[in-house]
C-alpha cells in the first residue's frame, strides 16, 4: 500500500544494513535501555514534531525502519521506502550511534524519490558542516534542541520549491548555488508550553502510518514505557555527556533551561494515561527547577493518585522532604539515579557532585517512605577506573542492600559506544584522562561497523585501553551479579546464566545477534509484564477503531 505525506520522519538502525554484518558481538551496549543494540528507539522529538506539524495541516508519516528490521528480519527495506511517498523526508541523527544508518537510508531515499532530505538532532547539530559538505544527497540540516516551528516553515518552503526562503529561517544549514549557507542557531526557546505534544494527534499519526511502522521501539508491545520530557538543558557537567551544561551552552546555544509549567507537564501526563496504562518515565531531575515547581507538580499528580507505575529521575540524591512530595504521586513510584561509580572520588571527578553518605541516606529514606524501587545505574569507562577497582561494585551494592533491602536494585553497563561529541571530554580529553580515537562523523560511521562492541568505542582512558574497558565491564557485571545472588535478589539459575555468558565471551564464543540482553534478563528492568492489550484504555481503543476506518478508506 502506497501512502502519501508532506513529511515523513524516518528512524534508522545504527547501521544499515546491520543484517549483512558478519559475526557482530554487540555486547552490553544497550543492556540497560529498552532498545536493541542497533538502537531502534526513535527520539521523543518525533512525537513533538508530528504533533506540532499535523496540527497545522502538514501530513506527517512516522516510520521506525529500525524497529521493523528487528521485528521482520526479511524486510525488504528499499521496497518499503519506495512505497512511502512524501514531499520531504526527515532523518534523525539525534544520537551519534545512528549516523551510519541515517546517512545510508537518506542516500537510498534520495535515489528512490529525488525529494528533499532533511536531517536533525543533537549530533547532526554538532556535525552540520561535515554533513552538508560530504553528503550531497542531504539538502538541509536542522540545528538545535527544539525545531518544531523551524521544520514547519522549512517543509512549507521545500514543498513550494522556494529555496530562497531558507535564508530567512533560523537554525538551518544548506547549500545554495554550490555554497554552504548557515542561518545561525537563533531559535532556542525557554518557554516550551506551546510545544506540548497532543496525544490525540500522535495516535492519529501512528495509526495513519501503520502501527507496525510507528512503534517507538521493536519490543514496545512487550514492555511499553512512555515518557514525559520535563525540560531541555542541564546544569551539571558530566564529562562524556552530550547533554551537559557545557554542551548545551557552547554547541546548542542554550543559556537557560527550556521548561514547561507544572500544569503543562500534568496535562501531558493526563493525555498519556487516558490512552495507555503503561509506566510513565519523567525524564530529567526536577530538582533543577526548584522546590516550588516540584510542590506544584507533585500536588497535581497526587490529586489523581494513579496505580500506574511512575518513574522519577534524580541527578543528585534528594532530601527526605523532597521525597515526601514524590511519595504522594502514586501507588507505585520508582526512583532512578546514576551514581556512575561506587567510588565517590571517581563519581565526583566525572561530574556527579555527591558522596556515598548522601547516596545511602537517599536509599534509607526511600525504603522508609515505602517507594516501590530505587534503581541505580553504574558505568564503566570513567577516568581512574581499572579492571581491578570496578570489582568492588558488588560489595558496595551489598552495603546499599543492607540499608534499602529489596527496594534497591542496581545495573552496570559500559560507556558505549561513544564519548559524546560536544561533551567536555570530547573537547578537552587530556585534561580529564581521556584519549579520543575518532573525531569526524565519517570516522564514527566506520566504527559502528566493527565486529566487536569494544572496537566501536571512540575512546580510551589513561587507565584503560578499549580491551581493558571490556574486561572491566565484565568484571563489574560478575561482581554485581554475585552480590545480587548473595542478597537473594536473583536466583542461582539467573546468576549462572549471566556468569556462563561471560565465560563464553572470554573463551571467544559470545552470543551473537540481537535476541537478548547480554548481562541481565530484560524483565529485571521493567515492572511485571501484562498482556499488551490490557495497557489500552477505552479512549485508545476508540481512537484506534476510528482512525483505522478513516485511513483504510
Amino acid at each position: 500500500m502506497t501512502r502519501s505525506y508532506d513529511l515523513v520522519l524516518i528512524h534508522p538502525p545504527s547501521v544499515y544494513d546491520f543484517r549483512d554484518l558478519k559475526r557482530v558481538h554487540y555486547g552490553p551496549i544497550s543492556d540497560v535501555i529498552p532498545s536493541k543494540p542497533i538502537f531502534d528507539m526513535y527520539p521523543a522529538g518525533f512525537f513533538y514534531l508530528a504533533s506540532y506539524l499535523e496540527k497545522r495541516g502538514v501530513r506527517v508519516g512516522l516510520y521506525n525502519v529500525a524497529a521493523r528490521m528487528v521485528n521482520e528480519p526479511d524486510l525488504d527495506v528499499p521496497h518499503l521506502l519506495k512505497t512511502i511517498k512524501s514531499s520531504v523526508y526527515g532523518f534523525d541523527i539525534h544520537w551519534l550511534v545512528h549516523s551510519h544508518g541515517a546517512i545510508e537510508l537518506a542516500r537510498l531515499v534520495k535515489e528512490l524519490h529525488q525529494a528533499p532530505i532533511i536531517i536533525g538532532g543533537l549530533s547532526a547539530t554538532y556535525y552540520w558542516r561535515e554533513i552538508i559538505e560530504k553528503y550531497p544527497f542531504v539538502d538541509v540540516v536542522v540545528l538545535g534542541d527544539t525545531t518544531e516551528p523551524i521544520v514547519f516553515e522549512l517543509v512549507q518552503a521545500l514543498e513550494k520549491g522556494e529555496m530562497a526562503r531558507l535564508q530567512n529561517i533560523p537554525n538551518l544549514a544548506f547549500r545554495q548555488e554550490g555554497k554552504l549557507k548557515f542561518t545561525g542557531l537563533k531559535y532556542v526557546p525557554v518557554e516550551l508550553d506551546d510545544l506540548k505534544p497532543d496525544y490525540k494527534i500522535i495516535s492519529k499519526v501512528m495509526i495513519k502510518s501503520g502501527l507496525k511502522n510507528s512503534l517507538p521501539w521493536s519490543s514496545f508491545l512487550k514492555h511499553p514505557v512512555t515518557a514525559v520530557i520535563t525540560y531541555k538543558g542541564c546544569s551539571l557537567n558530566c564529562l562524556a555527556c552530550g547533554g551537559s551544561n557545557f554542551t548545551y551552552h557552547v554547541i546548542f546555544r542554550r543559556k537557560m533551561l527550556g521548561v514547561k509549567s507544572p500544569r503543562t507537564l500534568f496535562e501531558e501526563y493526563k493525555e498519556i494515561t487516558e490512552r495507555l496504562r503503561a509506566p510513565i518515565f519523567f525524564v530529567n531531575d526536577l530538582q533543577l527547577l526548584g522546590r516550588k515547581f516540584i510542590e506544584e507538580f507533585t500536588s497535581l499528580l497526587a490529586q489523581e493518585k494513579t496505580d500506574i507505575e511512575l518513574f522519577f529521575e534524580f541527578f543528585t540524591p534528594p532530601s527526605r522532604d523532597i521525597l515526601n512530595l514524590y511519595r504522594k504521586t502514586g501507588d507505585k513510584v520508582y526512583l532512578q539515579i546514576s551514581p556512575e561509580s561506587h567510588d565517590e572520588r571517581i563519581r565526583k571527578a566525572y561530574g556527579r557532585p555527591y558522596g556515598n553518605a548522601s547516596l545511602k541516606e537517599f536509599v534509607r529514606n526511600a525504603r522508609e517512605l515505602g517507594f516501590t524501587r530505587v534503581d541505580m545505574y553504574f558505568m564503566v569507562g570513567l577516568p581512574m577506573q581499572t579492571p581491578l577497582n570496578v570489582q568492588a561494585l558488588g560489595d558496595f551494592y551489598l552495603e546499599l542492600f543492607k540499608i534499602g533491602g529489596r527496594s534497591v536494585d542496581a545495573f552496570v553497563a559500559p560507556l558505549a559506544p561513544f564519548v559524546d561529541p560536544g561533551s567536555i571530554a570530547f573537547h578537552m580529553p587530556r585534561k580529564f584522562g581521556y584519549r579520543i580515537l575518532k573525531h569526524t562523523l565519517e570516522e564514527h560511521r566506520e566504527l559502528l561497523t566493527a565486529p566487536n562492541w569494544y572496537l566501536m568505542l571512540n575512546y580510551e582512558t589513561e587507565w584503560m585501553t578499549r580491551v581493558q574497558i571490556a574486561e572491566a565491564t565484565y568484571n563489574a557485571v560478575e561482581s554485581l551479579t554475585r552480590a545480587k545472588y548473595e542478597a537473594g535478589v536473583i536466583s542461582k539459575d539467573y546468576m549462572e546464566d549471566v556468569l556462563d555468558s561471560i565465560r563464553r565471551i572470554r573463551s571467544g564464543q559470545p552470543r551473537l545477534g540481537l535476541d537478548s540482553k547480554e548481562t541481565l534478563r530484560e524483565e529485571e528492568l521493567y515492572p511485571a509484564r501484562k498482556l499488551w492489550i490490557t495497557y489500552l484504555t477505552p479512549r485508545s481503543l476508540a481512537e484506534l477503531m476510528l482512525y483505522s476506518i478513516l485511513y483504510s478508506i
